[in-house]
């Protein structure tokens, strides 16, 4: 079992140099990263993987490329994916940066839809897949990062489908309104591409939110807690918020060569505070709007004049990209303005520095700094912000961090701004400049722990552990295909049912024991099913449990006066043949009021269809509806209700023609596990045409599972309608005579 890692660059940087091309490794970003979790985990092997092997582009044009190149890159465990020039003009530079980058962070105005961009973007991807699928073997475990290859996990499952397959995100995901903005055939590619994953990861649960309002919106897929249900596979989404490597940071001033350049710049910037920021070229990062927040702060606090500096570094990116070259040119003239406006011969306000900076130096700027102003107008996470926290070994400095940064979720102890409210910046600055050491030390203290805790190997460990029990679990689910249940698969239930001890049958209610009809109320049981549930619940060792999402007051009209046990409301209560009921635990409620009124203006927009209110859900039935009108509807509405109950205790229940939504905590499985443990039967029948039956034979995988209706199951048969089921019962009680 190996692990995969696939990134659009190689973690290498390679330069042509006197005895031809040079390998040296790459620093920062992901590559820094994934290296960190490597060596802490002896290249995988602490995790049970046999070696690592890492898959990209090697940043050198297929045209350049030599089979020397390729071998030396193979044997320090790279695979390189050849892309020619054209290649990556259209694919890196077009549909990457110019398409998914503006649109990912919300800059629409830059965002370019071109198709010949498109088509490039599906080629390389296409390339990166046939790449790994050429040595990725059954049991692998593939980790592909990153926006520039949301269509590969769909590529690279059809070529090799036995392979654990996850996709972590490290950009935004857009809301849905705004990822509506792309052409609709390739905004479904790419949600498909990414859902052939078996785990997909992001930083926040904001971009976790809103991947799964895209998915429901533009393709309609069930979700819960979770899961998205994406065909016969269970796609496991979840929040892995990236580390860092803090000890590194931590310890970084103890290092010789950083210590001297502490002290080489303490002595240049003597008695000044100092303010610092780093950030790659880009629109995203805010860097002219952080310019002229510092230049109000020094107009409306002429005192800091002569007594603080901003030292900003803007490291180059995409040089020749008229748009960042017009970028710098504007960063550089409002610098130049600022400085001759308001500096002197022995102060300059901004120290401003265009080009790489090498580690050591980075680390030294860190500690020194009494203030970061990390602002970036959208940021997926943001190091930076961690590395700064992280190096202040001394306990001093105060983080001014934006909340539009994915880092403001974790780091609470800064002082968080909107980057474009100019004035709560400069509010921030004169904050920051005048904290006392004691406050600036306890929210260090604090967020600290949280770095230290939350490191960079966590990050990789915890999402590898997560992938690994996703596809355990996809791996599993297909491991039975779903027999017919004809009459020699009758027989055969009929003998092992006859042969054991004790039996508890959990059988769903419509559309498993009785058809569904065009309105709940309909659905009333006839005296040929009240009489095999009676004589079937009078047999010897013999249990029977209607499990429904039905409400109790229903059932108990209807059903209460078998000796049966009834679960109601999907579990939430459960009576026992005696006729005494029991409520699974308390239920919060309290958000029913604002979801009645959504699901009632669906109502009246959506002729047909109508609201069935429960104890603790509420469910809108369209089955009366044309089903192309039905089904948007329906994704419309579980749409709406997904803003309105992410912070409630409750969620949404996509069934077969209904959206439900229930109280938190509330599932058939539940209720299925509970009476099994009361009962200890020693063989149990379970039947079920709805995904929610599906809880219960999850619950109980020993079960003798039934699947009633067309659709993707884990049971091991399928009955074509409810009568099939009911001659199975008339069997199991003939057998008994």
């Amino acid at each position: 079992m190996r692990l995969i890692i696939v990134s659009n660059r190689l973690p290498v940087v390679l330069t042509v140099g006197e005895r031809g091309m040079e390998i040296r490794e790459a620093v920062g970003g992901l590559a820094t990263a994934v290296k960190s979790f490597i060596k802490a985990t002896e290249n995988g092997k602490a995790l049970g993987f046999s070696e690592v092997v890492w898959a990209g582009w090697s940043g050198i044009k297929a045209e350049q490329e030599s089979e020397d190149l390729k071998s030396r890159l193979r044997e320090m465990g790279l695979l390189p994916v050849s892309l020619t020039a054209e290649e990556v003009n259209f694919f890196y530079e077009g549909f990457c940066n110019s398409t998914l980058w503006p649109l990912f962070h919300g800059f629409t105005v830059y965002t370019v839809f071109e198709s010949k961009y498109w088509e490039a973007y599906v080629k390389v991807n296409q390339k990166y897949a046939e790449t790994v699928a050429s040595v990725a073997n059954t049991g692998d475990f593939v980790w592909i990062h990153d926006y520039h290859l949301m269509l590969m996990p769909a590529m690279l499952r059809e070529m090799s489908p036995d392979v654990s397959i996850g996709f972590f995100l490290h950009i935004p995901f857009p809301p849905a309104e705004m990822y509506q903005l792309m052409p609709p055939p390739w905004r479904t590619a790419l949600l498909d591409g990414v859902l052939a994953s078996d785990l997909v990861g992001f930083h926040i649960h904001e971009y976790v939110n809103n991947f799964v309002r895209a998915v429901s919106k533009f393709l309609g897929y069930r979700t819960e807690a979770g899961v998205i249900y994406a065909g016969r596979r269970k796609v496991h989404v979840g929040a892995f918020p990236i580390g860092i490597d803090f000890d590194f940071f931590y310890n970084s001033s103890l290092d010789p060569e950083v210590a001297g350049q502490i002290e080489e710049l303490r002595q240049k910037l003597r008695g000044l505070k100092i303010i610092f920021s780093i950030d790659r070229l880009d629109y995203t990062k805010g860097v002219i709007n952080r310019v002229h927040a510092w230049e109000r702060f020094l107009k409306e606090h002429p005192q800091w004049r002569g007594k603080a500096s901003f030292i900003l570094i803007v490291v180059p990116s995409r040089i020749g990209v008229p748009q960042y070259d017009a970028m710098k040119r504007e960063i550089e003239r409002e610098v130049g303005r600022i400085n001759g406006e308001l500096g002197d011969v022995n102060w300059t306000p901004i120290v401003y520095i265009s080009r790489f900076i090498p580690t050591p130096t980075l680390l030294a700027l860190y500690n020194i700094a009494d203030v970061a102003l990390i602002t970036p107008l959208r940021d997926g996470m943001n190091l930076v912000s961690k590395e700064y926290v992280a190096t202040k070994r001394d306990c001093k400095g105060v983080l001014i961090l934006s909340e539009t940064a994915g880092a403001s979720h974790e780091l609470l102890e800064a002082l968080i701004v909107n980057p474009n409210d100019e004035s709560g910046v400069v509010e921030a600055i004169a904050k920051a400049l005048t904290m006392e050491p004691e406050e600036q030390c306890r929210r260090i203290k604090a967020m600290q722990e949280k770095l230290r805790q939350q490191n960079v190997v966590k990050w990789a460990v915890d999402f590898l552990h997560s992938l690994m029990l996703a596809y355990r679990e996809n791996t599993e689910s297909f491991t039975t295909s779903s027999k017919l249940l004809d009459r020699e698969a009758i027989e055969e239930i009929v003998k092992i049912f006859h042969g054991a001890r004790s039996r508890l049958l959990l059988l769903d209610y419509d559309g498993t024991l009785v058809p569904h009809y065009p309105y709940a109320y309909q659905a009333v049981p006839d005296g040929e099913l009240k009489r095999l549930l009676n004589s079937l619940a009078f047999q010897p060792n013999t249990y029977v449990a209607v499990v429904s999402g039905r409400g109790r007051d229903f059932l108990e009209a209807w059903l209460g006066d078998l000796p049966i046990y009834i679960v109601a409301e999907h579990g939430a209560f459960i009576r026992d043949p005696g006729g005494n009921w029991s409520q699974l635990f308390p239920f919060d409620t309290s958000w029913k009021i604002s979801v009645r009124k959504i699901m009632e203006e669906f109502t009246r927009l959506t002729p047909g269809s109508y609201i069935e209110e429960k104890e603790i859900s509420l469910a809108w039935h369209y089955r009366n509806v044309e089903p192309e009108i039905g089904e948007k509807a329906a994704n419309r509405l579980a749409d709406a209700l997904t803003g309105l109950i992410e912070s409630s205790p409750a969620n949404i229940i996509r069934g077969v023609k209904v959206v439900e939504v229930r109280a938190a905590g509330v599932n058939k499985g539940v209720a299925a596990k509970l009476l099994y443990d009361k009962l200890r039967p020693e063989l149990v029948i379970i039947a079920g045409d709805d995904y929610t039956d599906e809880e219960m034979m999850k619950a109980l995988p020993e079960a003798i599972t039934i699947k009633v209706g067309k659709g993707e199951t884990s049971a091991k048969y399928m009955a074509p309608s409810y009568r099939r089921i009911r001659e199975l019962l008339q069997a199991l009680l003939t057998a008994q005579r």
